[in-house]
C-alpha cells in the first residue's frame, strides 16, 4: 500500500509540473496514472469519463487567460452551462487552486458564471453559531413546506381549481388614493318633489334641505402565504409566480364579497367595516324587496322575466333605472332552460345576430342578444355571480340595481410584502408574502335612495 501511494503522489507532482507549464499532453497522461493508481487503492466514488480527463477538456489556452472576468462569467454563466465544453467544470475546480495567478483567476471566474460560490464552515464559540447563515438548515418534511419538491426534480405548473369571476368592482364608482380612516356619504332623504307655482305679489314656496350620512369605514384585506425556502430555489420562479397570482386572486374575491355581503356597520372597531348590497337589503325599507310568487319553468306568467318585471315595477316608481340584474349561478341557468312544449325554449331557437338564438316567446318575454353572448332582460343585462349564493347564504335571488350609485373606496395600492424573519419563520426556513389593501364600502346610501331591489323566489 506504501508503494502504491508513493506512486500516486509522484503521478500528482508529474501532474502538477505539467499543468505549470500548460503541456496538456503531459496532464492527460499523469491523471490517466492518477485515476488508475486510484482503482487500485479502492473503488472510485465517482467514477469520471473519459472526456472528463482528454486532453482535449483540459486545454487552458492562453487567449482565455487575457479574456476579463466579467466576459468570462458570459461565456460560462449559467445559461450557457449546458453547452459549455465537456471537462470545463472540473477543470475550472482543478485550476482554482493553481500556483499560477492567471489560471486561478480563469478558473474562479468560469466558476462563479457557473453559480458556484465558496463557503466557509462555521466555527462554534461559547455554544452559538459565528455565522449562522452558512450553517442554516433546509428543512422540508411536509408538503406545506416544499417537502414535495426534490433538489433533482423539474417543477411543472401548479395545477389550481378555477377562480370564480368577481363582477362588482367593474360596476360600482371606485375612488382611489384615500389616504384618511373613513369617508362621509351624505345623501338625501326623501324624493325630489315637483316645484310649486307662485302667482306674483305672494310668498315663494321655502324649505329645508334633509340629509342623512352614512360613513365608509376603510379596513385592511390581507393575507399572508409562507412558503418554504427550498421550494423558492427549485422551483425557478414558480413558487413567486403563483403565491402572487392567489394574493392577486384573493384580492378580487375579497373586493367581491365585502361589496355584496359585507356584514359591518360603518363603525371603527368592528373588525368589517364594510356593509354589502345584500346586507343593507335586508336591513332597509322592505318596500325594496320583491318577493316573486308562483315561479314557473313553463308559463310566461311564473318566469323569471316576469320576477324581474316585477322589481322593475317597484324601481321605476322612484325613478330609478338599474344597470344590470345579477342572479347567481344556478338561477341563471335556470333562466336560460325555461320554456314550454308549445313555445319551445324561451331562449334558444331562432338564430339573432350579435348574440344567441331566441324564440319569439323569449323576444316577448323581454330577453335580448348580447354582443359578448349574454342577455338582457327588458334592455337591462342580465348577469350571474357564482359566489352570490355562497357570500349571501341565499339561493334563487336577483338583484336589480344601478351599481354606479355605490362607492368602493381604495386607500393605497394593492401591495406585497416578504420576509423571513418574522416569528418563527427564520428557524423553520420558511418565506412569508402578505398581501393587503385598504378598502372602504358601505351600500347605506345606495340603498336609502332606492336605487337597488332584492327579488326573492325568481325562480322555482
Amino acid at each position: 500500500m506504501k508503494t502504491k501511494n508513493r506512486n500516486l503522489g509522484a503521478a500528482m507532482g508529474r501532474a502538477k509540473a505539467a499543468i505549470a507549464k500548460g503541456d496538456t499532453a503531459a496532464v492527460s497522461v499523469a491523471l490517466q496514472e492518477l485515476a488508475d493508481g486510484l482503482h487500485e487503492v479502492r473503488e472510485p466514488s465517482i467514477k469520471l469519463g473519459k472526456a472528463s480527463l482528454s486532453a482535449g477538456s483540459l486545454d487552458f489556452t492562453a487567449r482565455d487567460t487575457h479574456k476579463p472576468a466579467k466576459q468570462l462569467r458570459k461565456m460560462y454563466g449559467k445559461a450557457k452551462l449546458d453547452n459549455a465544453p465537456a471537462g470545463t467544470f472540473l477543470r475550472a475546480i482543478w485550476l482554482s487552486r493553481s500556483p499560477e495567478f492567471e489560471q486561478q483567476q480563469w478558473a474562479k471566474a468560469v466558476l462563479a458564471g457557473f453559480g458556484v460560490e465558496r463557503a466557509e464552515l462555521p466555527t462554534v464559540s461559547a455554544g452559538y453559531l459565528r455565522d449562522p447563515e452558512t450553517a442554516k438548515a433546509t428543512l422540508g418534511a411536509t408538503g406545506a413546506t416544499g417537502g414535495y419538491v426534490l433538489p433533482n426534480n423539474l417543477v411543472d405548473g401548479v395545477i389550481k381549481p378555477k377562480v370564480a369571476q368577481a363582477i362588482y368592482a367593474d360596476m360600482v364608482t371606485e375612488r382611489g388614493g384615500i389616504n384618511v380612516r373613513g369617508v362621509d356619504q351624505p345623501y338625501r332623504t326623501g324624493a325630489p318633489t315637483r316645484m310649486a307655482f307662485s302667482d306674483w305679489g305672494t310668498s315663494k314656496e321655502n324649505l329645508n334641505e334633509a340629509y342623512g350620512s352614512y360613513t365608509s369605514i376603510l379596513g385592511t384585506m390581507a393575507r399572508i402565504y409562507d412558503v418554504g425556502k427550498q421550494y423558492l430555489r427549485f422551483s425557478a420562479g414558480l413558487a413567486e409566480q403563483d403565491v402572487m397570482d392567489e394574493l392577486a386572486k384573493a384580492r378580487v374575491l375579497g373586493e367581491n364579497y365585502y361589496i355584496i355581503a359585507g356584514a359591518g356597520t360603518g363603525t371603527y372597531g368592528s373588525g368589517d367595516p364594510t356593509m354589502g348590497v345584500y346586507t343593507a337589503l335586508l336591513a332597509g325599507n322592505t318596500s325594496y324587496t320583491t318577493a316573486f310568487a308562483g315561479a314557473s319553468a313553463s308559463t310566461v306568467a311564473g318566469s323569471a322575466a316576469a320576477a324581474i318585471a316585477a322589481g322593475l315595477k317597484a324601481m321605476v316608481a322612484r325613478s330609478q333605472i338599474p344597470t344590470a340584474c345579477v342572479v347567481d349561478a344556478v338561477t341563471y341557468f335556470s333562466i336560460l332552460s325555461e320554456g314550454s312544449d308549445n313555445a319551445g325554449f324561451f331562449i334558444g331557437s331562432t338564430p339573432m345576430a350579435g348574440g344567441p338564438a331566441l324564440s319569439n316567446a323569449a323576444m316577448a318575454a323581454g330577453f335580448r342578444p348580447l354582443q359578448n353572448g349574454g342577455v338582457s332582460i327588458f334592455e337591462i343585462p342580465l348577469l350571474w355571480d357564482p359566489n352570490l349564493t355562497t357570500n349571501t347564504g341565499a339561493a334563487k335571488i336577483g338583484i336589480l340595481a344601478d351599481w354606479a350609485q355605490f362607492r368602493l373606496f381604495r386607500g393605497t395600492e394593492f401591495r406585497v410584502d416578504t420576509s423571513d424573519q418574522a416569528g418563527t419563520r427564520w428557524d423553520q426556513n420558511l418565506v412569508g408574502f402578505r398581501g393587503e389593501q385598504e378598502i372602504g364600502f358601505h351600500a347605506g346610501p345606495g340603498v336609502s335612495v332606492g336605487c337597488a331591489q332584492l327579488i326573492t323566489g325568481i325562480v322555482p
